[in-house]
Order: C-alpha cells, then structure tokens, then sequence
C-alpha cells in the first residue's frame, strides 16, 4: 500500500464538549467518576502539547486497525478536505505506566497512516 502524502494537519484550539463528554464515557469504562471527573476538569484547564503519533501509540500501547477501518478513514477524509480536527484527549496513568487515549484514537490513527512522526495536538490531564 503506497503510503499517504503527509497532510497538514489543521487542529481546533481546543476540543469541543462533545469530545470532553466522549472522553467520559470511555474513561468510565476504566475508573471511577471521582477520578473521571478530576481527569476532564485537567483536560479542559490543560494546555495544547504536541507529540508524535508513533510515540502515542507506543505510550498508550495501542495498534493501528486495518486499512479498511470506517472511522479512521473518515478521519484521513477530513484531514485532507483540510477540515480542522480537535486535539487528542490523554489521560496519563503513572501505575500503568501508560496513557489512556480518552478521545482522538481515529485521529492518531489517520495521522500515523499518513506519517508516523507527524505531530499532533494533545491535552493531557495527569501531568
């Protein structure tokens, strides 16, 4: 598969509440509300950070789905109609050892397949 011309990435200045609800939901899968809501409360009052998608993944030790994946191939679509895209939402868990992708996993996604060092927007909470 020929590999995709990096694209320039347009971010929103911050993610929007829909995102912030998203990061929530996922992060109640995996802790309590106590914590969750301390955890979006930092993502909100946090500050864009940029790291690189190769990096995000080994950190949040996550893999790339197949090419033929719905909802990053969406997110390739919207980076290349040059469409702005919200920062990708981290939780960082020192015990794990790892960082909690709460939102934005499509993102990095679409942005690895393009190039695996392209730097992308981030707010992380748990800093």
């Amino acid at each position: 598969m020929p590999k995709h011309q990096t694209p320039s990435i347009t971010w929103l200045d911050d993610a929007s509440p829909d995102d912030y609800e998203a990061a929530a939901h996922y992060l109640a899968l995996v802790d309590t509300q106590k914590n969750i809501d301390k955890a979006v409360a930092d993502l909100k009052a946090g500050t864009i950070v940029e790291y690189k998608a190769t990096d995000l993944l080994r950190a949040a030790q996550l893999t790339v789905p197949k090419a033929d994946d719905r909802p990053t191939r969406e997110q390739i679509k919207k980076i290349d109609r040059g469409e702005s895209v919200s920062p990708v939402l981290l939780v960082r868990v020192p015990a794990l050892k790892k960082v909690i992708v709460a939102d934005g996993f499509h993102r990095i996604c679409a942005a690895y397949r393009s190039d695996p060092d392209v730097m992308l927007h981030c707010k992380l909470a748990g800093a």
